[in-house]
């Protein structure tokens, strides 16, 4: 599948007259490409530029554990970890944090770094949907290259889905090939019982009455955001969440099931029984549709 190629650097904060850091996690980052105009009709979108000129990633097929969203986070130290994978596979040795809950960047160093992306789509938050990767690439700036599974093994997507950094995420559009080659690269994880698969209970199912209790655990992010909407609209316990789900077509996500071939919602993919809570499929069986 042809990608467009934009070269650029990572970014982790930028200076006007305030210093501005940015709050990466596992799965996203700011990118300063060379020429903002490649990144401009993307799917039908364009990028959206904070003040530095950087847009802020999210990486293609896989989801992190969200280190803050809507001021809640995953397992605390599972999250930050693969943060810190990511940025040291982006290349930065030494990377300092804000004391207000140590997730804004104050100092990184070498600062910025070269990179690049293979992108096809902008998000409707204005992010480039993107595989990632650190140094440069040998193709021109801006024009179409094809991503196989060999150029896909080398991008920090793959390093983070082998690694159990982050989960498989699969929305309609992504190649067939690269599906499969990011589903096998998580297989290797979960066998190893890596990061966040030496946690996660999406699976095993668990209970929670609260966002302090789901704070403590991994599962697929998807799930997790879902959840804290849930709870923030003034939920307890889980036995409710179901009716939830159902009750709104925005939150009751569409997704096909890849083993059945069929077209289903969140609802369909998870079973409630009283207060606890399980997915019925692994994360890598499941591609999302857009809203």
């Amino acid at each position: 599948m042809a990608y467009r190629l934009v070269k650029g650097e990572f970014h982790l904060f930028y200076k006007t007259t305030r210093h501005v850091g940015s709050q990466p996690d596992g799965d996203s980052m700011w990118f300063k490409p060379n020429n903002p105009s490649h990144l401009a009709d993307l799917g039908g979108r364009d990028a959206d530029f904070n003040k530095g000129g950087m847009a802020q990633l999210r990486f293609e097929a896989i989801d992190a554990l969200e280190l803050h969203y809507k001021g809640a986070h995953q397992d605390d130290a599972l999250s930050r970890a693969s943060r810190n994978f990511l940025l040291s596979k982006a290349g930065f040795t030494s990377v300092t944090y804000s004391p207000e809950l140590f997730i804004s960047v104050k100092t990184a160093t070498p600062h910025p770094l070269a990179g690049h992306i293979l992108t096809r789509n902008v998000d409707p938050f204005g992010r480039p949907v993107s595989f990632v990767f650190a140094g440069k690439a040998s193709e021109t700036d801006g024009t179409d290259v094809w991503l196989n599974t060999t150029r896909l093994n080398q991008s920090m997507n793959a390093h983070l889905t082998q690694s159990g950094n982050a989960y498989p995420s699969y929305y309609t559009g992504l190649p067939t090939d690269l599906r499969i080659r990011i589903t096998e690269l998580a297989d290797v994880a979960w066998n190893a019982d890596r990061g966040v698969w030496s946690e996660d209970v999406s699976l095993g199912g668990f209970t929670a009455k609260n966002i302090d209790k789901l704070e403590k655990l991994a599962m697929w992010p998807k799930l997790f955001r879902r959840l804290v909407s849930y709870f923030k609209a003034g939920n307890s316990g889980l036995k409710k969440f179901d009716d939830w789900l159902r009750a709104d077509p925005g939150r009751n996500d569409t997704l096909w099931i890849i083993p059945k071939g069929e077209l289903a919602s969140m609802h369909d993919v998870i079973s409630v029984s009283g207060n606890r809570l399980r997915m019925n499929y692994w994360p890598e069986e499941l591609v999302i549709v857009p809203r």
